[in-house]
């Protein structure tokens, strides 16, 4: 204690070598910590996660025709919501908005998770998933160094299907396994501001309008009909919130709530699908 306090009085007669200084501190523990938490996660799962598959030669593995493609929806939205996130901790801890920063983090690190599926014999080197990986990265990258902002925001929602039980070693058989596996219960959306639209009142700033892909009665990666079942893709017209702009006098809490801003507010919703236009009084 005597130390902090005694560093406290003397950086306080030395504030801009102290300014100084924090960035360089912030930016090396910030980096530490990002380098830490991805390795000691990776080695978690090779623990827990390939454990149960045997480790085997380096193969690869062509899924891109799969569940309907929502697992590279999947692959997308992680690259993106990494990099993201990975490049706010980065501007926060060197005060300089370097785009590729979290982007880069992101694609190494998941390209690290395929490499680690190919040689495992429940997966494989998915180049599907790789380029899945890119387009998420890519598109915060891109709207960052067009717009300086998430113009577009990619988010997910989830809400329990009742194919699980027909399938739950495929599809899960707890809530924490379903929200991983079960597709069908899965929906990927892209929310843009209607302020970036159309002129609205300051206090309509965060409503958006939000479009959604997903998929119903997929039991099988690789058919679509399985014992009765047929299944489709489903995509939707809803509205949104964006979290990030509910208080535009309150910028501190515009950062709080924007933590949230990955998740889909429930809303009502069309659906169009097989032909068919469905409305639901709760689009998740």
């Amino acid at each position: 204690m005597r130390f902090l306090i005694v560093g406290v009085i003397f950086f306080g007669f030395q504030s801009k070598g102290f300014a100084h200084d924090t960035l360089k501190i912030r930016k090396f523990s910030t980096h530490a910590a990002l380098i830490s938490s991805g390795g000691g996660s990776l080695i978690a799962l090779q623990s827990v996660w390939y454990k149960p598959y045997q480790t085997v030669g380096f193969h690869w593995f062509n899924d891109g025709s799969n569940w309907m493609q929502m697992d590279k929806f999947g692959h997308g939205f992680t690259a993106y919501s990494m990099s993201k996130s990975i490049n706010s901790a980065h501007r926060w801890a060197s005060g300089k908005q370097q785009v590729w920063v979290g982007p880069t983090y992101a694609f190494t690190y998941l390209l690290t998770l395929e490499i680690m599926d190919g040689y495992s014999s429940g997966w494989g080197f998915s180049i599907p998933d790789v380029l899945a990986n890119s387009l998420g990265a890519s598109f915060f990258m891109v709207q960052e160094a067009l717009w300086k902002r998430q113009v577009i925001q990619p988010k997910f929602s989830f809400c329990k299907s009742p194919y699980a039980a027909l399938r739950p070693n495929i599809l899960g058989s707890s809530f924490p396994q379903q929200l991983l596996k079960d597709y069908n219960g899965q929906t990927y959306w892209f929310s843009i501001p209607l302020r970036s639209l159309v002129k609205l009142p300051n206090y309509l700033d965060f409503v958006c309008v939000s479009l959604g892909y997903g998929c119903d009665a997929k039991l099988v990666g690789y058919q679509d009909a399985w014992q009765g079942f047929v299944a489709r893709r489903q995509y939707y017209f809803s509205l949104d919130i964006d979290c990030s702009n509910l208080f535009p006098k309150r910028p501190i809490l515009n950062k709080v709530f924007s933590s949230i801003n990955y998740l889909k507010f429930p809303f009502p919703s069309l659906e169009f699908s097989s032909n068919k236009t469905r409305f639901h009084w709760i689009g998740f």
